[in-house]
């Protein structure tokens, strides 16, 4: 078995070591560590959002499957999780010799979904409904 294809296998087995860790580990650290974190220094300093204003929100709205209120912390970070899923999916099917691409490899896409994100977090400083509150 050549390296690329045993890369492949332990990136297709990730996930089933991190879902059960992420189970145990999100609610031990929104009881226990999430009292404790530091404030945003963009945000108290400067007085704006930055790209991971409300990420940590994000992340525990998405682990108890409350997807619209995850969106509403940190529409890109859910859209980023979205993607690593579907380049994960692609990649299982690439260990079983099915070579299927569900994203576009094109620059152009790339860019456009950067300036989508960039836009997001500039607007969500103007527009107080795109806030994390």
């Amino acid at each position: 078995m050549n390296k690329k294809k045993l890369k492949s296998i332990i990136i297709s087995a990730l996930p089933f070591v991190l879902v059960p860790f992420m189970y145990f580990f999100v609610p031990f650290y929104r009881n226990n560590i999430g009292n404790h974190i530091m404030p945003c220094y963009i945000r108290l300093f400067l007085g704006i959002y930055c790209m991971g204003c409300g990420g940590t929100h994000c992340v525990y709205e998405l682990s108890e499957g409350h997807i619209l209120k995850a969106l509403k912390y940190n529409a890109v970070l859910v859209f980023v999780i979205l993607y690593l899923i579907i380049r994960w999916i692609e990649n299982v099917f690439s260990v079983f010799g099915k070579n299927i691409k569900i994203i576009p490899e094109s620059r152009k896409f790339y860019l456009t979904v950067s300036g989508i994100s960039v836009a997001y977090f500039i607007l969500r400083n103007f527009i107080p409904q795109l806030a994390p509150v």
